[in-house]
């Protein structure tokens, strides 16, 4: 009996929310603002990517064929031949590269060419050259740190893009929130409003009968008359307000919602939200802006650096072996062979005064710092908010104690005045005052419970919980 309560109670806990949650559910799933966060993160990942395959292998092949036979001209020709002359000659180049840039700033090539060389009168020529380089940055990007801080800004940027994304969405989520306990409230205002209405009715119905048998003034008649259209009015300005509501939910989820989906404030399935207890330094705002600080002092440094001037070192084998008998085939390398070269050499690049990265420099510093002063100003916002949130959920939770009370000695007093009205000892402005006291003491309930829900909601997107208190998200 005793596990049938608790899985009773477990249920009953799940129903009384499953209205907000499935249409929380279907927001993330649909909505356009979210599928948008979704691919912010997605864009940030691809920027990482891009890094990381920027310094990777490869190869290049050229393949070329040439036949000249263009005049030319020189001093040597001029004296034996008579002025220009004409050596028509046939050239096929084919080369092969392989490359491989580095992480600590180095690249590698090894470069194979082949040619064949043939000039009219001459036997055909072929040549193969080999060349192995290799290239240094020990300046800005010694040992690779440039890549390294844009890598680490990457990451940066990533983490924050994600909690960015999450924190709009979860904005987003809180609106829906907002509108759901807004219909919520006006669909239990429809509902006192129809009851008041019956009320009405019924009074105007009696003091009908009373009038004829000359019991009630006339004036009576009209004022039970006034009243019943007073309380037509207020049930037609619930509905339109909750019309309203509505349409702001259909929008959210992409499909027509419903009185159905809603859950009144009035109906014994509410069950209110408990408030949750979290920590300000999980808020996704807040997360955002300490990945963008740390994002942006990484580009700072990644500027500071660009102040220092380009150094690149570069050395170099190089090995050639033209022969005519080396046919179509190649066998083996040159490496090795006596003819070769050897190359070995740095290139300094330092724009004077610097101004250029001086400006970047600025920039990045001047991002930096607002940044950090952002961050740190929210810090001190967000334990204020907090605060402000916590005080009021306590308030409201002081007011609906109170306004639950005065219902019930609304009601009563209706009830007494009622009695008093049809023995002839109170007038109907007083039951009609009574009866309108009961109203606004049960519409100032249901605002309380409105009220605090939203602010409990409130309280879970300031912990960064929100998602999950809704069962629509993990915790991220």
């Amino acid at each position: 009996m005793k596990k049938f309560l608790v899985l009773l109670t477990f249920f009953h806990s799940v129903f009384t929310h499953a209205g907000l949650n499935q249409l929380a559910r279907e927001f993330l799933e649909r909505n356009s603002i979210v599928a948008e966060a979704k691919s912010n993160i997605i864009l940030a990942q691809l920027d990482i990517e891009s890094w990381s395959a920027s310094r990777t292998t490869t190869i290049n092949w050229i393949s070329d064929y040439n036949n000249n036979s263009l005049e030319s001209y020189s001093a040597f020709a001029a004296q034996f031949a008579g002025g220009a002359f004409r050596q028509p000659i046939e050239i096929q180049t084919h080369g092969l590269t392989l490359s491989k840039e580095f992480n600590w700033g180095g690249s590698l090539s090894f470069e194979n060419t082949f040619n064949a060389i043939e000039a009219q009168g001459t036997q055909k020529i072929y040549g193969f050259t080999q060349g192995l380089t290799f290239k240094q940055n020990i300046g800005r990007d010694l040992f690779g740190r440039n890549f390294k801080i844009e890598g680490e800004a990457l990451e940066s940027t990533l983490k924050a893009s994600t909690f960015k994304s999450q924190n709009d969405i979860d904005q987003s989520l809180l609106n829906l929130i907002n509108n759901y306990y807004s219909a919520s409230l006006y669909k239990s205002l429809v509902d006192l409003q129809n009851e008041a209405l019956k009320r009405a009715q019924r009074r105007l119905d009696l003091i009908k009968k009373r009038v004829r048998d000359g019991l009630r003034e006339r004036v009576d008649m009209i004022q039970a008359r006034i009243s019943l259209l007073k309380a037509r009015e207020s049930v037609k300005s619930a509905r339109q307000n909750l019309i309203s509501n509505l349409e702001s939910l259909s929008t959210a989820v992409h499909r027509n919602v419903d009185n159905s989906d809603i859950i009144g404030l009035t109906e014994k399935r509410f069950k209110a939200h408990q408030v949750v207890q979290g920590e300000v330094k999980d808020n996704l705002n807040l997360k955002t802006l300490e990945f963008q600080v740390e994002a942006l002092g990484k580009s700072l440094k990644s500027r500071e650096n660009n102040l220092l001037p380009e150094i690149n070192f570069q050395a170099s084998l190089k090995n050639n072996n033209y022969d005519p008998g080396m046919g179509e085939g190649i066998r083996g390398g040159t490496f090795g062979k006596p003819n070769d070269e050897v190359a070995v050499g740095v290139n300094l690049t330092w724009p004077i005064g610097g101004k250029p990265q001086k400006v970047e420099e600025t920039r990045a510093r001047v991002q930096y710092e607002t940044a950090k002063l952002k961050k740190e100003r929210l810090a001190i916002d967000i334990v204020q908010i907090e605060k402000s949130l916590v005080d009021q959920v306590k308030v409201l939770e002081e007011n609906l104690k109170s306004s639950n009370l005065r219902i019930k000695l609304a009601d009563n007093a209706l009830e007494e005045y009622t009695k008093l009205y049809e023995r002839g000892r109170a007038d109907l402005d007083q039951l009609i005052a009574a009866e309108e006291t009961l109203i606004q003491t049960q519409i100032n309930h249901i605002q309380y419970q409105s009220q605090r829900e939203q602010l409990s909601y409130q309280l879970s997107f300031i912990y960064g919980d929100l998602a999950k208190e809704l069962g629509a998200g993990e915790k991220k």
